[in-house]
């Protein structure tokens, strides 16, 4: 039978009981009118579907609820309430360690765990030597896994996991404790899994990784879904608010309401497409129209208007105005609307802020200035530069020497 989506989660919800006290757990048991402990809700009405062949990242903060729903996934862990249904074999790499007998030996564990995941005999022995080879950890396979280190049980246990045929491959931040060699022998297993349409959910908290495998990214916080949604955007908006602890706030499409000053006041600032519709959100190298509606109440002579460009670090990234651009600006009592087209904007995916202002003939005085007045957001579904700006350029690549070194 067919099924469209591998996994499906509807409405999980998980709850601990935190007691205060190790007696508090068994009075409770026996006075069960009587609420001894704490809820802590872990996960708090969580659902999404994850279509079938398709390579999925998870992130969050530690305490979001990743590897909570990770377990309750993989069947290690009840929900409090809610439905997940899992369409298909699933194998996956949570707590290191985690389905292990630490008195086994390694050869032994793969047996079980062969045994658990429905494997016959004459398979898990068909196997055992491409797991054996693939761990890469000699004789200890035949000692007690009690003995191995934090690397070699990672290698057994992803070679386990990945040489059982299995639908759906879950990863949770285990290849982190793994040597490079083998991380790299892992990523390329999943690329090969990938490219056979199987089912991959990534938990990882290097950005860079998640951007380069995967398709697209869940991001949970506080028990929760936060956004889902393409790969780049996702973990722009995240990086984001890990870096400055605080995430983007929707414009508001009303009149902003500035105190009146004596000669002019700045009344709206928002921003444009080159279709005139008012919108928050433009794609990398899309037009930018900043439009600032302001009002003169009084005849001002050699008026300058300028518009300057912020990150959220407050590094500043551009500033224009009027004067410089030998643009000249009526200076009558009325009410305007200057605009600003930023035609080629090359800014790299994130949260920009804008400062306005209007000053007298050398630019020097103000006669209002709204510092962080509105923000927009810069977003691109290919991953293609580092930094602020994206600058023209050009690769060559020659030969100056061979070498005969192997």
């Amino acid at each position: 039978m067919f099924f469209e989506n591998a996994i499906e989660i509807s409405q999980i919800s998980k709850c601990y009981r935190i007691f205060n006290r190790p007696q508090d757990r068994i009075l409770q048991g026996i006075f069960k009118n009587i609420k001894r402990y704490n809820e802590f809700w872990a996960l708090n009405d969580v659902s999404f579907n994850i279509r079938r062949g398709s390579t999925v990242g998870l992130i969050g903060k530690n305490g979001s609820g990743k590897s909570t729903i990770l377990q309750i996934i993989a069947g290690t862990l009840t929900p409090t309430s809610g439905e997940v249904k899992v369409n298909g074999r699933i194998a996956a790499l949570l707590e290191l360690g985690s389905g292990f007998n630490p008195e086994f030996t390694g050869r032994d564990n793969v047996i079980m765990q062969g045994t658990i995941m429905g494997l016959t005999k004459k398979q898990i022995q068909d196997q055992m030597p491409l797991i054996e080879e693939f761990a890469d950890i000699g004789e200890f396979i035949e000692q007690p896994i009690k003995t191995y280190s934090s690397g070699m049980l990672v290698r057994l246990a992803f070679a386990c996991a990945v040489h059982v045929d299995p639908d759906i491959l879950i990863v949770d931040e285990a290849l982190a404790v793994g040597d490079m060699q083998f991380q790299l022998k892992c990523i390329e297993k999943m690329k090969s899994f990938k490219d056979q349409g199987k089912t991959i959910l990534f938990v990882s908290h290097d950005s860079y990784s998640i951007r380069n495998f995967c398709d697209e990214v869940v991001w949970m916080m506080d028990g929760e879904v936060h956004a889902r949604g393409d790969v780049n955007t996702i973990i722009e908006q995240y990086e984001d608010f890990i870096k400055y602890g605080f995430k983007k706030e929707e414009v508001s499409q009303e009149p902003v309401n500035f105190e009146i000053k004596e000669d002019l006041t700045i009344d709206k600032v928002s921003f444009v497409d080159e279709n005139g519709i008012n919108k928050k959100n433009f794609k990398m190298g899309e037009k930018i129209y900043v439009v600032v509606e302001y009002t003169i109440h009084r005849p001002i002579e050699g008026l300058v208007g300028g518009v300057a460009i912020f990150d959220k670090q407050d590094t500043y990234i551009c500033g224009l105005n009027t004067k410089i651009d030998k643009k000249p600006l009526e200076g009558d009592c009325g009410t305007y609307e200057l605009v600003l087209e930023y035609s080629n904007l090359s800014l790299l995916p994130g949260t920009y802020m804008v400062d306005v202002g209007f000053f007298e003939s050398s630019a020097l005085i103000r006669y209002d200035y709204k510092s962080r007045v509105n923000s927009f957001w810069i977003d691109s579904s290919e991953y293609v530069a580092e930094g602020l700006l994206l600058l023209d350029h050009k690769w060559s690549n020659k030969v100056v020497m061979k070498s005969n070194e192997i």
